[in-house]
Order: C-alpha cells, then structure tokens, then sequence
C-alpha cells in the first residue's frame, strides 16, 4: 500500500501569505500586479514544460504495469 502524505493546507497558505505580505510591503499597486503578473507567467512556463515533458513512470505504476 503507498504511503499516505499529510498535508495542512491552511498552515501552508497562511505560510505563503504571511511571505508574499512580507515581500509586497510598501509596494504600489502597479507592483503589486507586476509581482502576482510574473509569478503568474512562471507558472505558466513550468506547467507547459511538465506538459511537454514525458512523464517518468513510477515502478509498480499503471504506467510501467501496461507495457
């Protein structure tokens, strides 16, 4: 059976909140936007690059499973 990962969800955003607050403080609205902008096109570029990338089967996967 796989090993099951717990995640807290609310820890980890209210994390990533506290660090963006942190690093947006002081910053117009123009940068503000230009922040969230950026961060948005650099996850645009890593999902494209997962997509286009081929995916390396797990052993024990449906993947390797189905040959």
């Amino acid at each position: 059976m796989a090993e099951k990962t717990q995640i807290k969800a609310v820890e980890m955003v209210r994390r990533i909140r506290d660090e963006q607050a942190r690093l947006l403080e002081g910053k117009s609205g123009a940068e503000i936007i230009a922040f969230f902008r950026k961060a948005g096109e650099a996850a645009r570029r890593e999902a494209k690059r997962r997509q286009a990338a081929p995916a390396k089967a797990k052993p024990g996967s449906l993947r390797t499973a189905r040959k």
